[in-house]
């Protein structure tokens, strides 16, 4: 008997549940000490300029395929008919999961395909964004529809794995019940030995389809998660790109193009602050509410120290993409104009950007000196 060769792929994915803010009132001057966390250098030119693994959604590689059923004759007893109908039942639950299996490999490609096109017309888009561009550049606006496009496959791909999931889980569960009939009919009389033995050679081979079709489903349900995150992910990026483009330029490393808003000065490489910060912003979801908490927090120092003078640090995990590093650089350009619609000096701001092994997601700190 042939034995199911599984390849289970390892990927690691971190789901927070929960972001926030938090404000230290005992931070507002602390010592500056140095930083354990590796400073970030900001280079010029496309971040794009080649694509990772990481910068695809890290879906699951096995290809599931079913043992061969083995044939066996009719012993015309009652046990021997229910065999046989057993037998017929195995050998279509594992058509289906063949089929199941084509499915998912079929939208796996749709996945990886769209996310490569999307990346590569954002890196078009940033390279253009970089050295500067028209306000509002129609020809930009065009491409980042091309990306939204790309991003509304792969919500659609994820429409079709949680459908995929649900017919799957039905074929779980009826060979859960296929396994639960071969047993019982070892109870029924009127059985002679040959109906027995082909008895157990079904049970073996429904126990292996249904480790296999589990198995299935368990990393269909991954593939699910993880797409959610990436696409959740890449659709508020394309709204910060949206806005870079409504200037003409990207993120914090150009000024824009226009003078109706407050541009913040570029990131420094020097070392970032250390100790507690005043204030932690964590982007581990959309739509984070971190407004109320910075606007007390800045308050407070300046009630404390009018002339302090603020850093705002741009953190991304140590191991993380290219987006990741984009997205805490966007969110702390947006804090920086948040400050200073609070009535706080531009001059008054420095901005920094690093990675630290302790973080598990974008986020951006804010020390006073």
């Amino acid at each position: 008997m042939k034995k199911i060769a599984i390849r289970l792929s390892l990927f690691s994915c971190s789901l927070l549940l929960m972001s926030g803010c938090t404000f230290s009132s005992d931070a507002l001057f602390p010592s500056l000490l140095g930083s354990d966390s590796q400073e970030e250098s900001v280079k010029d030119g496309s971040i794009y300029s080649s694509l990772k693994k990481d910068d695809v959604p890290q879906l699951g590689s096995t290809n599931f395929e079913p043992i061969e059923v083995k044939s066996g004759s009719n012993t015309g007893t009652f046990v021997g008919q229910k065999v046989v109908t057993f037998r017929n039942e195995l050998a279509q639950l594992q058509t289906a999961i063949r089929n199941h299996n084509e499915e998912l490999q079929k939208i796996r490609g749709s996945v990886i395909n769209n996310a490569l096109q999307y990346h590569k017309t954002i890196g078009t888009i940033e390279a253009k964004l970089q050295v500067g561009t028209t306000p509002g550049n129609p020809q930009m606006y065009a491409m980042l529809q091309n990306a939204q496009s790309n991003i509304q496959v792969m919500n659609n791909n994820t429409n079709s794995l949680s459908q995929l999931s649900s017919r799957v889980a039905s074929d779980a569960a009826m060979t859960t019940y296929l396994l639960d009939s071969i047993k019982a009919a070892y109870t029924v009389s009127g059985a002679v030995d040959e109906d027995h033995r082909q008895l157990r050679i079904l049970e073996n081979e429904t126990n292996q389809t249904s480790i296999l079709i589990n198995s299935l489903l368990s990393e269909i349900n991954a593939d699910t998660a993880r797409q959610k995150q990436y696409i959740d992910t890449a659709s508020n990026y394309i709204a910060d790109l949206s806005n870079a483009i409504k200037v003409g330029s990207y993120g914090v490393n150009n000024s824009p193009l226009v003078s109706s808003s407050v541009a913040p000065a570029f990131y420094r490489q020097d070392a970032a602050a250390s100790g507690k910060p005043l204030f932690v912003a964590k982007f581990n979801k959309s739509n984070v509410n971190y407004k109320d908490g910075l606007k007390r927090a800045v308050s407070s120092a300046l009630q404390k120290k009018p002339g302090v003078m603020f850093e705002v640090v741009a953190v991304n995990p140590t191991n993380g993409t290219q987006l990741a590093k984009s997205n805490a650089r966007n969110h702390a350009s947006d804090i920086f104009q948040e400050m200073v619609s609070m009535g706080v000096g531009a001059d008054k701001i420095a901005l920094t950007a690093r990675s630290s092994a302790e973080a598990t997601s974008s986020e951006v700190q804010i020390y006073v000196k």
